[in-house]
């Protein structure tokens, strides 16, 4: 796996991580690592204790985070009516995005994931007004 390869992830951790922080305060940001931490020694998962320090991660770090980043984010805070995103939401943004990335990982395509594939590019804006049924 290259760098290269999970670049928008970075970028996705670092906007949940300023999201977060706006939304919830500094404690979400914590309890993201209290969970990291929390997480059992299993054959080839090797989670970092500091998962938004992203500046020192290699890529085998970041596809660590990326198998369970679902979890770990999974009923982390309430959602209030002046919080903009909600949990379930950010969650499903992280889902679609790790579905396509499965999905364009592959060494070759069928059509039948390229019909998944377009599935998971659906239009699905994290700032975009949701009804109150996804909050």
């Amino acid at each position: 796996m290259h760098m290269l390869d999970l670049g928008l992830f970075k970028y996705m951790l670092d906007y949940t991580k300023e999201l977060l922080n706006e939304q919830c305060g500094s404690w979400a940001v914590q309890t993201i690592e209290q969970r990291l931490t929390e997480i059992p020694r299993f054959h080839g998962l090797k989670v970092m204790k500091n998962a938004f320090e992203l500046t020192r991660m290699t890529a085998n770090d970041l596809w660590n985070i990326m198998k369970v980043i679902i979890f770990v984010l999974d009923d982390l805070y309430e959602t209030s009516e002046e919080q903009s995103i909600s949990n379930k939401r950010l969650c499903k943004v992280f889902y679609k995005f790790l579905r396509m990335y499965l999905v364009t990982r592959e060494e070759s395509f069928t059509h039948q994931s390229c019909n998944e594939l377009e599935v998971c590019c659906t239009p699905y804006r994290i700032t975009s007004k949701i009804s109150s049924s996804e909050r």
